[in-house]
């Protein structure tokens, strides 16, 4: 009975372990998001759209910083007729949790050029100059880039089109959030231009509220301007 005694007593002596902790999500500053994407402007933008100032990835492994981005799209031209088949960078970003949803922000990269010829299952590849639509809680955005970084040329451009979406049923929406939308998107497309070299930024104005006539938002996708999501077929691997 002692040796049972002492043996119960050494197991009641232990110490327990510590309870697993949790580690909180890693959050980002509005200016530090997807690696500088949304400077100035862009970055207040986004904080009236998700509503906070500190924002994190939902799926840090799939997200692109503006480096990966800027590199996918040199790759892409310097691919030729291969151009259509490379992959499509993301940057999505979250607010913090609602009642219901979690607000996020999502903007995929894709790289356009005439190296791919214009087929109907490709289109856009002829477009030219800064043009942009707004659609609901979409932004189409897309511009030109000649850069001697890129080696794309102003008789073969690398194009750059930009879809923005907000996905967050319960948001403000587009009726008071649209030029905030504009705001994010022109941001991304500036510091992807910049971080190319493109000559002149690629055209793009300094600020999303000196965007010409021409390039201004549409109310639809009926506007003259509009410009349709990634064909189908092209592919959707993020990296």
């Amino acid at each position: 009975m002692a040796a049972l005694g002492v043996a119960a007593a050494g197991c009641s002596s232990g110490e327990a372990e510590p309870p697993t902790r949790i580690s909180a999500p890693q959050t980002f500053s509005a200016d530090r998001v997807c690696g500088g994407l949304f400077a100035g402007e862009g970055g207040k933008a986004l904080e009236r759209i998700l509503e906070s100032t500190n924002f994190r990835f939902l799926d840090e492994k799939a997200n692109r910083d503006l480096s990966s981005i800027a590199q996918t799209m040199e790759d892409a031209y310097r691919s030729g007729k291969r151009i259509r088949d490379m992959p499509q960078p993301v940057c999505e970003v979250a607010g913090p949790d609602k009642e219901r949803h979690i607000p996020t922000v999502r903007l995929m990269f894709t790289a356009y050029s005439k190296h791919a010829g214009d087929p109907l299952d490709f289109p856009g590849v002829s477009e030219s100059g800064v043009r942009v639509s707004v659609d609901g809680k979409r932004v189409y955005f897309s511009y030109d880039c000649v850069s001697p970084r890129v080696g794309s040329t102003a008789d073969i451009p690398l194009r750059i089109r930009i879809l923005f979406h907000e996905q967050w049923d319960e948001s403000k929406g587009a009726t008071a959030l649209a030029q905030d939308y504009l705001a994010v998107t022109h941001s991304a497309a500036l510091a992807v231009a910049k971080a190319l070299g493109c000559v002149d930024d690629g055209g793009l104005p300094a600020r999303a509220q000196e965007l010409p006539p021409s390039a201004g938002a549409g109310t639809g996708a009926g506007s003259a301007a509009a410009e349709s999501p990634a064909p189908e077929g092209r592919s959707l691997i993020h990296t």
